[in-house]
C-alpha cells in the first residue's frame, strides 16, 4: 500500500485499496463515518479505507510520518466533552437522539446529524437514552447496539412498548449481527426500524435519516 520511495515527512504517497490509484495521504481529506479513528478518502474515487482490515490500518499507521499522526491527535473525540443537552422545548425538529457510550463515536455522531440540519441530544448509555426518548420525544434515535447498563436492542423493544414512544425510530448501529437473518430477527424481536453496519459511513446515515425523518417544517431555536 504504502510507496516507500515518496514517503518522508511531508509526503505519504499510498495506493487506493479500491481504485489502486496513488495519492498523497498527508494532503488527503479525512472520511466523515462515525467511528473512533476515522481515515482518509481517496481523493480519485472518493472512498475511504474505514472497512478495511486491520491488519491493513496498522500497516498505514505503522509508516505514517509525524504530520498525519499529528492531525489524528487533534481529529480524536478522546477529549470530546459533550455539550449539555436543551431543554425539551428549544430542541431543534427533527430530533435525533443519539446513544452511545464512545466518546469518539459521540463527537462524531453530533457533528454528523448538525451537518444534516437536524437537532440532536446526547445520551451515554441505553438506561439514559431510555430515559431522554420519555423526556423529549425525539423523532429518531440512533443507538449503539451494544452498551453497559442497558443494550441498546432492549432499550429499542422498551421504547416500542411504551405508549408515549410507540411511534419514535430506533436505529442500530453495530458492527456484528447485521446480516439479513439477524435484522429480520431484531426488528421482530426488538421492533428496530433500521440498522446500520459501523463503521457507519456518512453517506449511509445520511439516506436512513432522511428516509426514516420527517421533512423539516422549519426548526425551534437552539
Amino acid at each position: 500500500m504504502v510507496d516507500e520511495l515518496t514517503s518522508g515527512p511531508d509526503v505519504y504517497v499510498v495506493s487506493c485499496f479500491s481504485c489502486g490509484k496513488k495519492y498523497d495521504a498527508v494532503l488527503a481529506a479525512s472520511c466523515r463515518c462515525l467511528v473512533r479513528e476515522r481515515s482518509l478518502v481517496c481523493p480519485h474515487c472518493g472512498t475511504c479505507f474505514c472497512k478495511q482490515t486491520h491488519a491493513h490500518r496498522l500497516a498505514f499507521w505503522a509508516a505514517a510520518p509525524p504530520a498525519l499522526w499529528e492531525r489524528k491527535a487533534a481529529e480524536s473525540g478522546a477529549g470530546f466533552v459533550p455539550p449539555p443537552n436543551p431543554r425539551p422545548e428549544e430542541v431543534r425538529r427533527p430530533l435525533v437522539l443519539v446513544v452511545d457510550d464512545e466518546k469518539e463515536v459521540q463527537a462524531m455522531a453530533i457533528r454528523a446529524v448538525r451537518m444534516l440540519g437536524y437537532g440532536v441530544v446526547l445520551a451515554r448509555n441505553g438506561e439514559e437514552g431510555l430515559t431522554l426518548a420519555n423526556l423529549y420525544h425525539p423523532d429518531i434515535v440512533l443507538t449503539d447496539a451494544f452498551m453497559p447498563k442497558l443494550d441498546g436492542r432492549e432499550m429499542c423493544r422498551l421504547i416500542k412498548e411504551n405508549p408515549q414512544t410507540k411511534d419514535v425510530k430506533v436505529v442500530v448501529m453495530t458492527s456484528l449481527y447485521t446480516s439479513m437473518q439477524h435484522r429480520a430477527d431484531a426488528e421482530r424481536s426488538f421492533h428496530v426500524d433500521g440498522y446500520l453496519a459501523k463503521p457507519v459511513d456518512f453517506r449511509k446515515l445520511e439516506e436512513v435519516l432522511r428516509s426514516l425523518l420527517p421533512k423539516k417544517k422549519g426548526v425551534a431555536p437552539g
